[in-house]
Formats: C-alpha cells, sequence, structure tokens
C-alpha cells in the first residue's frame, strides 16, 4: 500500500513541474543546448514511463474477491488478465444465471477459460467479503 501511495505522491509531484509556467518561461537563449524546460520534460517522461511500470506492477488491489457479490471494478482490481469487458462480461453472466456454485464455472462465461481460472484460484472466493 505505501509503494502505491508513493507512486501517486511521485506522479503529482512530476506533473507539478511539468506544468509549472516558471519552466516553460525559462527558455534557453543558447540553440546549441537544450532549454531547461526541454531537460525537465525529458526527465519527466523518461520516470513516468518507470513510475507506470512499477504502478502496473501493484496494480491488484484485493488479494481475494468473491465472484457472486464483485462488482466490476472489484473484479477488475482483483483477478489477473481481467479486464473491463471480461468483468463485465462476468457480471451480466451472474444476473443472467445466478450465482456461481463453483469456481470452474467461471469458464461458462465467454472470453474466461480453465487458464485464466486457475490463475487466479487463490484469488477467487465463493462467499465472504473481498479481502484487501
Amino acid at each position: 500500500m505505501s509503494n502505491m501511495r508513493q507512486t501517486i505522491t511521485t506522479l503529482f509531484t512530476l506533473a507539478l513541474l511539468a506544468a509549472s509556467p516558471i519552466l516553460h518561461a525559462a527558455q534557453s537563449t543558447n540553440t546549441d543546448k537544450p532549454s531547461n524546460s526541454e531537460k525537465v520534460k525529458e526527465e519527466t517522461k523518461v520516470n513516468k514511463d518507470k513510475l507506470s511500470k512499477k504502478a502496473k506492477k501493484h496494480k491488484l488491489k484485493y488479494s481475494s474477491v468473491n465472484i457472486n457479490k464483485a462488482n466490476e471494478q472489484e473484479l477488475m482490481l482483483s483477478l489477473k488478465g481481467i479486464g473491463k469487458k471480461k468483468a463485465k462480461a462476468i457480471v451480466d453472466y451472474r444476473k443472467k444465471h445466478g450465482q456461481f456454485k463453483t469456481v470452474e464455472d467461471l469458464t461458462k462465461v465467454k472470453g474466461i477459460g480453465k487458464k485464466l481460472v486457475n490463475k487466479n484460484t487463490k484469488r477467487i472466493r465463493l462467499k465472504g467479503k473481498n479481502v484487501l
């Protein structure tokens, strides 16, 4: 959790630096050398790329999720390989067919196979609350 907070703080700081009017006004008169604002923009871009890679690693929010009660957002933040479309498909299937009785029932949802279910078996719950 502290890694995510640190990442968000760093991104916010970088955004403020990039948007600072002082940096945009400070143009170098020498055309051979890049201006300070260009250097800062390049450093900001490199740092954002590094931070976005770290953020992707820490994307999952919940350690386990109840697939019978979770909304699309909770499914996306809990299960590996589940994006917006698959999360919506799970919720839609659940509304149409009722609650899942086994973890393997997830394979009945279009776009979700055994491999994806096996990857997330430890994260999937059928009862109880989502666990952070």
